[in-house]
């Protein structure tokens, strides 16, 4: 299967969801993967977003799963999709 390496080797880091959000006193990534505008390519991922810009999009529980989504050096998920 063709490409089942890199994403293996992949980290969070490296892909296309992965992005800063800014916070009131701290900065933290996060997958924005979880949101479907962002999954479905309807609107372009972001290299930073406010905290109140997504929790405005889709909620403070979505924010808190996306922040434990994406660690710093762990392996990409599922949903890995390399930056362009």
């Amino acid at each position: 299967m063709p490409g089942i390496r890199d994403r293996a080797t992949a980290t969070c880091q490296g892909c296309r969801y992965y992005a800063l959000i800014l916070g009131r006193e701290e900065n933290k990534p996060a997958c924005l993967a979880t949101l479907n505008l962002y999954l479905t390519g309807e609107r372009r991922v972001p290299v930073q977003l406010r905290a109140e810009d997504f929790i405005w999009l889709a909620g403070k529980e979505i924010l808190a799963r996306a922040v434990q989504k994406a660690r710093q050096g762990s392996q990409a998920c599922g949903l890995y999709c390399r930056k362009e």
